[in-house]
């Protein structure tokens, strides 16, 4: 784990270095922007160099898809031109990894431009919705996508296009919005499931309302085997094996506790006042709606292991939600406290999970398990 140590280290040394000393004066906000920026190109570069450059051994599926990639460049070029066939697989994860074999790439650059695009879309993300940058990448190490991401590759590509979607929300574009969650479903079918979060991400939540919805998820615990039938119905006839109701591999129930305790502990320290604009206040009431959305997943997945997949695309709300709310706390004390714990709670279940086979860590040039 010695990697992720230093990487996460050199993110909070970076931001020190490059943001915080920026100060706050009127002077010093171009000064601020332009490091703002080179953080995120720092911070972003070590995410692809970890991810791009680990052994193919790092990350419990990375071989089956390495063999998937091989297996794609067998394909016929008059596969991708049958819309049945786009309609049955999930031809666009599978037409990259035929362009690419097409072109000699090998396995390890593979998994560098893997790494490029990922690193890219949570870069971008953490840079236009996150007030403290080195928030958003720690939260998106520690509670976020990263563990899937370094394993789990369809669904993690599916996951990012599907985020590049969140302007297209708060912008009201509906058309746009619905055209790259479909691009998405062709890495991954699941993607399908995020289509229903435009209409309900126009809901506004305030402060009461956030209390009554969370009381609601808090009630799903007993509402919850009605709900995993309904969606067992609506998942793809692929991935109906997400809506099988087994006792097998049940999730920790602690992770149940940690979905509802992070929109709870954000309602109770939420100042609304710091909302400047409108689109503030969507972006807001959009992450709230998300991170209710991933508790109520979890709490599914005490009945279905495999439905808590369908959480990963609701991850980045959490990880914008909980580094902004703590950023906006006015009294320094609180703050301090808060950041406190918000550092070490993640960081501690991150580094005793290990889990998905990202751990121990090996460079491609390493040989594995010496």
């Amino acid at each position: 784990m010695t990697v992720y140590i230093f990487m996460i280290v050199a993110w909070l040394a970076g931001y020190y270095a490059m943001v915080y000393q920026s100060g706050n004066s009127v002077a010093s906000v171009k000064a601020k922007e332009k490091n703002s920026k080179l953080y995120v190109v720092f911070a972003g570069s070590i995410l692809f160099l970890v991810m791009g450059l680990r052994h193919k051994y790092v990350g419990i599926d990375t071989m089956q898809y390495l063999e998937r990639y091989h297996v794609s460049g067998r394909y016929d070029w008059s596969v991708f031109l049958n819309v049945q066939q786009w309609m049955k697989q999930e031809l666009g994860f599978t037409l990259i990894g035929k362009v690419l074999q097409t072109l000699g790439v090998g396995n390890q650059m593979y998994l560098v431009l893997y790494a490029l695009f990922i690193s890219l879309c949570i870069s971008r993300l953490i840079y236009k919705y996150m007030k403290n940058l080195f928030w958003g990448f720690y939260l998106h190490t520690t509670i976020g996508l990263f563990t899937m991401s370094m394993s789990g590759m369809r669904q993690s590509i599916a996951c990012c296009i599907c985020w590049l979607g969140i302007d297209y929300i708060i912008e009201k574009k509906p058309i746009r919005f619905c055209l790259l969650v479909l691009i998405a479903s062709t890495f991954h079918q699941s993607a399908i499931f995020f289509l229903v979060f435009y209409w309900i991400g126009n809901v506004k939540i305030k402060k009461a309302s956030g209390w009554l919805a969370w009381l609601f998820c808090l009630a799903f615990v007993f509402l919850r085997p009605v709900f995993v039938v309904i969606l067992t119905k609506l998942m793809p006839v692929k991935y109906s094996i997400y809506g099988m109701v087994s006792d097998k591999n049940p999730i920790n129930p602690l992770l149940v506790a940690i979905a509802l305790l992070i929109p709870m502990f954000c309602l109770f320290f939420w100042e609304r006042s710091k909302l400047e604009t409108e689109q503030q206040e969507r972006l807001y009431s959009l992450c709230f709606l998300g991170s209710f959305i991933y508790a109520m997943i979890t709490i599914m997945s005490l009945s279905s292991n495999m439905i808590g997949r369908m959480s990963q695309y609701f991850y980045i709300f959490n990880v914008v939600l909980l580094g902004n709310v703590i950023t906006d706390i006015d009294d320094y004390k609180t703050r301090y406290i808060v950041m406190l714990f918000a550092i070490l709670l993640p960081g501690y279940m991150f580094f005793k999970s290990q889990s998905l086979g990202i751990a121990p860590y090996y460079f491609f040039w390493q040989v594995y398990g010496s």
